[in-house]
């Protein structure tokens, strides 16, 4: 029987959690079973690591974050072209920009069955209601053109679940990932000093016992709420100088994006030059995780967090905010600690307590390895995911 073709947009192709769901899906789904075909825009770490496992991948898109009209339409009409002359069995939508455009392209040229999948809201991002309440439209609008959305948490689909016409066709599929992988904790802070003299020549003479590693991994980004990360590992620092003034705080970002010189700017105006370091973007940034004794997340909207099933696998505790899917990774105060977001005391606190008691580190992280092995299986997302590919 002939393959079911798949074809999956995407509108950047840059390396995050949306783009390694993409990456995940197109090198694991059974290739007897499906044929698939990615298109983005540009030619991204995405594109290249997709034709390097052999997938076709195309980052020739004229497509952005942003809006821009005449680029846009562009895209648009290229879109239908392509979908008229490939006639793909399934058109796969991601991110939000694409999404809409893809379902509308889709439909037009008869596409038999367009699934979108929502990654989180750019809705509860820091925008004025006016934007929410039309972003907010838009994504109605592309739930009501695809035949099936696929939503990677269930705290992201509450909050869309009262839109009208578009229950019947929403599933919840948790991101996956493989077992454990990646360098051992010596190995991993190791190959990271390498990659930043400053981070070398702060960690070096510190003994392991009064070290501190506190990471991230993620775009450097706005909804990743890195300025109450970064002042909550200020106020960190500034308690443990009063009430245990041996440990020493690294706190390591591998991640690329538009806030870098407005970030930079706040850790020089906090002070913070010797404890927080921009590594930018790393290739298989999650294989370093161990690296961490604790797991930073400040964001202000998630739909659910590659990198926290990741840093779960590592067998890393987290602190993070109780926003979109993370509290379906992350139970409080087992194996790590949730607080609201925009809130850098709050995060501080739990910073803290996890530097302050290595025993619960320890035990949270044991816990999360083995909530993480049980419920965010990749086999289980590309069983799910085929399911709704060749449902009717």
């Amino acid at each position: 029987m002939k393959p079911t073709s798949i074809l999956i947009l995407i509108t950047k192709s840059n390396w995050g959690g949306a783009q390694r769901y993409v990456y995940d899906l197109a090198t694991c789904l059974p290739k007897e079973n499906f044929s698939v075909e990615v298109m983005a825009g540009g030619d991204g770490p995405l594109i290249e690591r997709l034709r390097a496992a052999g997938i076709q991948a195309a980052g020739d898109l004229p497509i952005g974050r942003d809006v821009k009209l005449s680029e846009d339409l562009k895209a648009f009409f290229k879109l239908i072209s392509i979908l008229r002359s490939r006639k793909p069995d399934v058109l796969h939508v991601n991110s939000s920009k694409i999404g809409g455009l893809g379902a509308l392209a889709g439909r037009m040229a008869g596409v038999k069955k367009i699934v979108f999948t929502a990654h989180g809201w750019a809705f509860n991002e820091n925008r004025p209601l006016s934007q929410k309440v039309v972003l907010a439209f838009l994504y109605w609008i592309t739930m009501i053109l695809s035949h099936k959305t696929i939503i990677v948490s269930n705290g992201a689909k509450n909050q869309v679940h009262a839109f009208p016409f578009i229950r019947s066709k929403i599933i919840v599929i948790h991101n996956g990932t493989e077992t454990e992988t990646g360098y051992a904790r010596k190995n991993a802070r190791l190959e990271l000093t390498r990659m930043n003299a400053e981070l070398k020549k702060a960690t070096d003479g510190v003994s392991e016992s009064n070290l501190i590693w506190i990471g991230t991994i993620a775009e450097l980004h706005p909804v990743k709420g890195y300025e109450y990360a970064i002042r909550a590992v200020h106020e960190c620092i500034q308690e443990l100088k009063r009430t245990n003034p041996t440990k020493r705080i690294a706190y390591t970002i591998l991640g690329s994006g538009e806030e870098r010189e407005l970030l930079r700017d706040l850790v020089i105006e906090l002070g913070l030059s010797e404890h927080v370091f921009f590594l930018g973007h790393v290739d298989g940034a999650a294989q370093f995780v161990k690296a961490f004794d604790i797991f930073l997340l400040a964001s202000l909207s998630e739909g659910l967090g590659y990198v926290l099933i990741e840093a779960g696998a590592g067998s890393v505790p987290i602190v993070a905010t109780a926003v979109g899917g993370i509290p379906e990774v992350v139970s409080d105060m087992e194996s790590g600690i949730l607080v609201q977001p925009r809130n850098s005391r709050e995060l501080a606190h739990g910073l803290l307590f996890l530097v302050e008691h290595p025993e619960e580190r320890r035990d949270y992280g044991a816990a999360l390895k083995k909530k993480v092995a049980a419920e965010f299986s990749l086999v289980e997302m590309i069983k799910k995911t085929s399911e709704v590919y060749v449902s009717k």
